[in-house]
């Protein structure tokens, strides 16, 4: 039996589907805590007491767990109350050791959501979540994904989805995707067809020959280029497509960067990049798009990218480029939190080429990377960092004018900030 298949029977042996209306609650403070819950859909906040005083800590949405302290208490010390119409996976707590002691990725997930858990609890005060009108925002679809769901009419057929959705999301290890990555129900839009059309390639470091969706360029309109140098192309999200993957050795890069790997690197995808993912993430893991592809395959397609570009140690600008784009799938999701993680990763790496690695870029592309820095330094509040990157790029006059105006005006922009401090 296959590792994903015993995984998926041991969810199906130990668990139950439970249902839970908006107002209800799954656990109260002293309750008998024999329980502990896989969120597949809604939203639960958790509550404490606090100097007789209650006070929300925690909101946990699909792909969480809820009730971790069962382990170690014998009552609920908080108490989790359901503010939108939830879908779980319960586990008697009894029952829920049974399987960690059978997987090992499910067992550390358990625990890593129980260590964030505890560390919520001893920065109680410091804990700043979003106002919940945010919240209310996105009601409209999760009454989408009720409707969907309520349309499934065998009971059996429906709990086997589900287990696939969380035997799929459980297996992958908590260090595969940013702290409080989730699952998204958004795909692609059929217009986007317009744009797009299909080519055979082969793989440069496998040689199989796969189907790829290509760009038609010529149809491309850019409306603007933001002041964080995001460029906006008319009814076209270009970052849903900016990654290629090879379905047999699992080679995954950026579109720019998929021939420009070196035959020594190729070599090692080759043997050993996919046996290291089937030991990460199951032997049945691999980047599969549909016709309208899924925001979440854009998402592990993006997250597989970077978990090459670690293994083959790759350029810190491409993986500043990668971590860069998640930054802005994340901000269209209205992530902002996720969307500023990934943007202090793309600073992170992007210092560290520009100051560490030796590079062959050519003037041009040199100069793109100083100004994406110092805009990434103002973004995140180093604009001390970022005004010497700028005042050497408008002095050169070697730099093209575009990059020089652009330059001119975030430099007076921080200049003026500064005064006004």
């Amino acid at each position: 039996m296959s590792e994903k298949n015993n995984f998926k029977n041991l969810l199906a042996k130990y668990s139950n589907l439970k249902e839970f209306k908006t107002g209800s609650e799954l656990y109260s403070y002293q309750e008998k805590a024999d329980k502990i819950y896989f969120i597949l859909s809604g939203l639960i906040r958790i509550y404490i007491k606090d100097n007789e005083q209650e006070l929300e800590i925690q909101r946990q949405k699909n792909g969480s767990f809820v009730g971790v302290t069962a382990f170690t208490a014998l009552n609920y010390s908080s108490r989790a109350a359901v503010y939108l119409d939830t879908k779980v996976l319960e586990f008697k707590v009894s029952d829920l050791r049974k399987i960690m002691q059978k997987n090992n990725s499910f067992a550390s997930k358990i625990i890593n959501s129980l260590s964030q858990y505890i560390e919520k609890l001893e920065n109680r005060n410091k804990v700043q979540l979003a106002p919940i009108s945010e919240i209310n925002k996105k009601i409209e679809t999760e009454k989408e994904i009720k409707k969907t769901l309520a349309a499934e009419k065998a009971a059996a057929k429906k709990k086997e989805k589900f287990i696939d959705q969380a035997a799929a999301e459980i297996r992958k290890p908590a260090d595969f995707y940013l702290n409080d990555h989730s699952v998204y129900d958004q795909k692609t839009a059929k217009e986007d067809q317009y744009y797009l059309y299909d080519k055979e390639i082969e793989c440069p470091a496998c040689s199989h020959k796969m189907e790829v969706k290509k760009i038609r360029n010529s149809r491309l309109r850019i409306e603007e280029i933001r002041a964080d140098l995001r460029p906006l192309y008319k009814n076209f999200n270009l970052y849903n497509y900016s990654i290629l993957s090879c379905p047999s050795c699992l080679f995954t890069a950026r579109r720019n960067d998929f021939y420009d790997f070196s035959k020594s690197r190729k070599k090692k995808i080759k043997n050993n990049f996919k046996k290291i993912i089937s030991e990460d993430l199951g032997s049945d893991f691999k980047i599969e798009y549909n016709d309208l592809r899924t925001i979440n395959q854009v998402l592990d397609a993006h997250y597989l990218a970077l978990k090459l570009y670690d293994f083959t140690d790759y350029h810190a600008d491409k993986k500043a480029f990668l971590w860069r784009e998640l930054s802005w799938i994340y901000e269209d999701l209205e992530e902002d939190e996720l969307s500023e993680k990934a943007s202090l990763k793309a600073l992170k790496n992007l210092e560290e080429f520009y100051f560490k690695e030796d590079t062959k870029s050519t003037k041009k592309e040199s100069d793109n990377i100083t100004l994406l820095l110092a805009v990434l330094y103002h973004k995140h509040n180093q604009r001390d960092k970022a005004l010497p990157l700028l005042d050497e790029l408008i002095r050169d006059n070697r730099v093209s004018l575009r990059q020089r105006n652009k330059a001119k005006d975030l430099f007076l922009e921080i200049r003026e900030a500064n005064r006004n401090r």
